[in-house]
């Protein structure tokens, strides 16, 4: 499987996470990869909770207290990445 896939692949099911199970009370059928996750008010403290346990979960991506940083969360770009850097 290419990097690219693998990559659209993570970036899938992390909107799909998010629009599910994160803030599902919004009824999104779609996130921009840049989309401004905290600002637009997609997910908030205990989304990211939320996220981190689905990392966790899924991807095998223990992110400890050092990782939770709002930066981190920004967008689902951000995410992905975070996750590719955790696995490497």
């Amino acid at each position: 499987m290419s990097h690219t896939t693998v990559m659209n692949e993570l970036n899938d099911r992390i909107k799909e996470f998010i629009i599910a199970e994160v803030n599902p009370e919004l009824q999104l059928t779609h996130i921009e990869d840049d989309e401004p996750l905290i600002e637009s008010g997609i997910i908030d403290s205990l989304g990211i909770l939320k996220i981190m346990s689905f990392l966790d979960e899924a991807y095998g991506v223990d992110l400890s207290a050092g990782e939770i940083k709002l930066e981190n969360f920004r967008d689902i770009r951000t995410i992905c990445r975070l996750v590719q850097e955790q696995q490497s």
